[in-house]
């Protein structure tokens, strides 16, 4: 059974069980799965779907219990949503975080309630440690500092393969506090620097919340205080697309270089229609994969044999042909897009 938990919990449910059983059950198997944000084209949505099949492929019952805050900002929300799951008896829960400085008090309470807790899209700090530790079975991530290393280096080369050694550059953050906004972009800073004849000129930091409608408006407003913009960094793939739409409304799509990271399938479609210049990309159904494996193994008994940190590959997205090569077709046929 799967429900559906958006906000304050307005739900939906259906079953879940695969064809052949592998794992000896006594009980369906009761799993959380919350993110700080969720749709079926970006991260934690794909990451659902591969999370499913590989547990579905075991032939594993389980009722899945799915939830998000109405925004990646609202930490609240989330404190309420992890209190909740606290309650619900659950076996396992997969946690994608907003904040885990902020999430950490929801956490413990998931941690105390008995659940077993499968950690995505956070990379733990070498050395440091967390009081819900004691019930991570892993952390299935990718690192965003070098995603945003690799963002920056490509934004330095590509503009000094049109001559130019500077660039007025806007930053559309995610929410002030969220690590992984952060992270990111501290590394598209630092790829920047690091490519030797250029000089990156940051003229405006904006934040986006890691949404869509917010990014566009930072934008409309940016464009008008700074009509010298050359490159807008989303740092993620919704706020690149709401910068791509804003440049498009004011008819400058043109002129400004728009980058996302993330890679989610909208993201990449307009990176092969040549809207977006590049998405750095991570596999999210790998991460998903990954993470169901864990919890297999742990079900099994064998939980000495999982690995505490398993890394997801990045890939430089830029070209048809780039996405052809690394993005799995069934996530994202884009020779079908093209066709439309």
């Amino acid at each position: 059974m799967r429900r559906i938990f958006t906000g304050l919990f307005v739900a939906a449910a259906v079953m879940f069980a695969g064809a052949t059983a592998a794992v000896a059950q006594d009980k369906t198997l009761r799993i959380g799965f919350v993110s700080h944000q969720h749709d079926i084209t970006d991260l934690f949505g794909q990451l659902e779907i591969g999370f499913r099949e590989a547990l579905d492929a075991k032939g594993l019952k389980y009722e899945l219990f799915q939830a998000a805050p109405t925004a990646s900002n609202r930490h609240d929300e989330m404190l309420n949503i992890l209190e909740n799951m606290a309650n619900l008896n659950l076996d396992y829960m997969v946690f994608g975080p907003s904040s885990l400085e902020q999430n950490t008090p929801g956490l413990v309470m998931v941690a105390d309630a008995g659940t077993k807790i499968l950690m995505v899209d956070y990379e733990p700090k070498e050395g440091s440690s967390f009081p819900f530790e004691h019930a991570v079975l892993n952390w299935s991530v990718y690192n965003h500092g070098q995603m945003g290393e690799a963002t920056g280096r490509w934004i330095a080369e590509h503009m000094k393969s049109q001559g130019k050694d500077t660039a007025d550059v806007i930053m559309i953050w995610g929410p002030v506090a969220s690590e992984i906004s952060q992270d990111r972009g501290n590394g598209v800073l630092k790829g920047m620097n690091e490519v030797e004849g250029f000089t990156p000129n940051v003229i405006y930091d904006g934040y986006g919340d890691f949404q869509r409608e917010k990014a566009y408006a930072e934008v409309e407003r940016a464009l008008i205080a700074y009509p010298s913009v050359e490159v807008i960094v989303g740092m993620n793939s919704v706020m690149a697309l709401g910068s791509m739409s804003a440049l498009e409304a004011e008819g400058k799509l043109d002129d400004v270089l728009v980058t996302g990271m993330g890679g989610q399938p909208d993201e990449l479609e307009m990176v092969a229609r040549g809207k977006i210049g590049v998405a750095v990309s991570r596999d999210p159904r790998n991460m998903g994969e990954n993470t169901a494996n864990a919890l297999i193994m742990h079900a099994e008994g064998r939980e000495q044999d999982i690995p505490k940190v398993l890394y997801t590959a990045l890939r430089t997205l830029d070209s048809v042909d780039s996405i052809r090569k690394w993005v799995p077709k069934a996530m994202l046929d884009i020779d079908a897009k093209l066709a439309e």
